[in-house]
This record gives C-alpha cells, sequence and structure tokens, in this order.
C-alpha cells in the first residue's frame, strides 16, 4: 500500500532512534539535503522542451552534412573514423561541461556534446554496417549495440543513455519484422523480444540496488515494450503494417499481464500480499482486462504504476498521456458494430461504477497508518 509522506526531520529521528544513522552523521546528512535542495532544477517542459531541441539541431546537423557531401559515404572507414572523430570531440564537451557554471553556457555545451556524441554513433554505425555488408543478418543491431556498450560508460547525458540502447532494441525489433533474419514466427520472435525488455526493465527499474548509471537502459527497455504495443494496438490487423501479416499478440498480452501483476505485488511490498482482498481485486481486474485484448491500456497502466511508485514524474506522465490514447485505439480497433461499441461502453462504466461503489464500501480508498 502506498505509505503517507513523512516530514525530513521525523524521517531522521525514527533512523536515529532505531540506530540506523549515527548520532554524530545526522549534521552531515541534514547539510547533504538541504544542499540538494538548493540545486536548481528545470521543470519537466524546459526538460522536454531542451530534448526536442537537442534531437532536431541533430537531425538537421546530419542533413546538412548529407546534402552538403562534406563526409562520403562509400567507405565504411571513413565513416568510422569521422564517426569516432565526433565521438571524441563529444564526450571531451560533456567533461568540460562539469567545469561550467550553472547557467545558459553550461546548457548550450550539454547540447553541443549530445550533438556531436549523437552524430559520432550514427556515423559510426552506418561505417561498421557498411564494412561488414549492408544484407549482412543482424549488422546494424550489432553495430548498434558495439557503438553503445563502447561509449555508455564515458557519456553522461541521461538522453544518450536511453536513446542508444532503444536503437539497438528498435533495431532487433526491424531485423524479426522487416528482413526476417530470426528464424521463427514473427509472432514469437517480437513476444521473447518483449519478455527479454520486460525483464530488463524489471530488473533495472524495480530493484533500487541497481546504480543508477544502468537505469537508463531499463527506461529504454519499456520504451521498447511500448513500440511493441502500439505496433499492436494501433489499427485492426494487428501489426500487419509492419509484419506483413497479422501477429499473433497473445502472447505479449500474456507477458504483459504477468508483468502488471507482479508491478502490483512489487508496490504493495512483496507477491505474497496480493492474497489481501482489494489487490486481488486489483489482480482479477487485471487478469480480465489482458483477457480483453487491449495490451495498450495494460501497458498504460503499468508505466503509470510504475511512475508512482518511483516518484518518476516523467513515467507518471507517459503513463497517464497513453492511457486515454490507448483507450481510444482499443475502442476504434474492435471489429464490431456502433451498437454493440456503444454497450461495451456502456457496461465498462457500469463496472468501474460498481467497483468504486465496493471499494469505498470495504474502506479500500483509505490509507493504512503506520
Amino acid at each position: 500500500m502506498t505509505r503517507p509522506s513523512i516530514e525530513a526531520g521525523t524521517l531522521l529521528a525514527a533512523w536515529t532512534a532505531s540506530g540506523a544513522l549515527p548520532h554524530g552523521a545526522q549534521a552531515a546528512v541534514v547539510a547533504a539535503i538541504r544542499a540538494d535542495a538548493a540545486v536548481e532544477r528545470p521543470p519537466l517542459h524546459l526538460k522536454i522542451l531542451a530534448a526536442v531541441g537537442t534531437v532536431l539541431a541533430t537531425a538537421f546537423f546530419f542533413a546538412f552534412i548529407v546534402i552538403a557531401d562534406l563526409i562520403s559515404f562509400d567507405s565504411g572507414g571513413n565513416l568510422l573514423a569521422w564517426g569516432l572523430a565526433f565521438v571524441a570531440a563529444g564526450i571531451a564537451l560533456s567533461v568540460s561541461r562539469s567545469r561550467v557554471p550553472a547557467g545558459m553556457g553550461r546548457d548550450v555545451l550539454a547540447q553541443t556534446a549530445f550533438t556531436a556524441l549523437a552524430l559520432g554513433k550514427v556515423i559510426s554505425v552506418f561505417g561498421i554496417i557498411i564494412l561488414v555488408g549492408r544484407n549482412t543478418p543482424w549488422a546494424p543491431t550489432m553495430a548498434i549495440l558495439a557503438v553503445t556498450i563502447l561509449t555508455y560508460p564515458v557519456t553522461a547525458a541521461s538522453l544518450d543513455r536511453v536513446l542508444s540502447p532503444y536503437a539497438a532494441g528498435v533495431a532487433a525489433m526491424l531485423e524479426i519484422l522487416l528482413r526476417r533474419n530470426f528464424g521463427a514466427d514473427p509472432s514469437l520472435a517480437v513476444a521473447a523480444l518483449f519478455t527479454l525488455a520486460a525483464g530488463i526493465a524489471g530488473l533495472l527499474l524495480l530493484s533500487h540496488r541497481v546504480p543508477l548509471a544502468l537505469r537508463p537502459i531499463g527506461t529504454a527497455a519499456l520504451a521498447l515494450m511500448g513500440t511493441i504495443v502500439c505496433i499492436l494496438a494501433a489499427g485492426q490487423d494487428a501489426g500487419a503494417w509492419a509484419n506483413g501479416k497479422p501477429m499473433d499478440p497473445r502472447p505479449v498480452e500474456a507477458v504483459l499481464t504477468l508483468a502488471l501483476i507482479g508491478v502490483i505485488g512489487w508496490v504493495a511490498g512483496g507477491l505474497d500480499r496480493l492474497a489481501q482482498p482489494p489487490l486481488l481485486a486489483a489482480v482479477a481486474g487485471t487478469i480480465l482486462l489482458g483477457l480483453a485484448g487491449a495490451p495498450g491500456i495494460s501497458f498504460a497502466l503499468l508505466v503509470l504504476i510504475i511512475g508512482h511508485a518511483l516518484h518518476d514524474v516523467p513515467l507518471r506522465v507517459a503513463g497517464i498521456l497513453a492511457l486515454p490514447v490507448f483507450l481510444v485505439l482499443w475502442y476504434y480497433g474492435r471489429e464490431m458494430t456502433f451498437l454493440e461499441k456503444s454497450a461495451t461502453l456502456v457496461g465498462s462504466g457500469l463496472l468501474l461504477l460498481a467497483g468504486q461503489a465496493v471499494i469505498a464500501h470495504f474502506g479500500w480508498d483509505r490509507e493504512e497508518t503506520p
């Protein structure tokens, strides 16, 4: 259950009383908390605008290089050399950024470093693909993965640490759907990739023992899960627009349902607590949602719950925005008449109202106090 918030002074006193915090260390902890609170952090919308601007700058600069023919894209070795040069420049700018005082200059330096690093990675990937052969199976995926592994320890930008692993995952997905290099049914292959992404996301995001530097990989895995869900949820053909024929969404829906149940148990404090009546009702609703063939809604709830539990505002906002989008996609994606869809909406509303009445009657909507 979600516990009520607690003041910092009360928390420090409780830690000191329990022996978790030595008496002599309390002053240092208070000073560290005050120093962290004094740091100015830009609001979320400014971070989003800065990220969009940086991505656009990278795309336009890359387009300028291609149109102006400043770099020859015929030689893999030449591309790899230019890519490594851009990567080195990006790393140097990123390192020098820490020495610049906070302000506009530091932000510009950070965006320039990201642009140089992103360009270097893209050009290096193209160079590796040309060197090993464009038609070599899994060449794009292996190239992106190699560049990501080599540059991940030295990149400081969290956006870059999310986008690079995500690009590797998307490349693997395209290898399965477009190039057919998996050697099995694409539905099973996509389900296997989805399961792998779910495992990575759960391991890196839900464990507090994981270093913070690895958490962007978990976010990238969660984004890859969302991409697969979008392919299945967009339209009535279950991903035929990307696969060439409809895919079987049931394996992905099963994995997603189990993942959502696992996250509910994690938030509650352990899977053994799922036997409690309110959580048992939540599990039943999750299973019904999985049987209804609504992977998008399940994924939006998954992101929303994880974001709320981790106090991660971007994840929470993403879950809130994704929920109505997937609801609309599910509604228009059903092969039913308008009368049947209307009856479904009315029935869903009545079911939610009945559930709310049951929750209020048994007091499940009131938080427990310690």
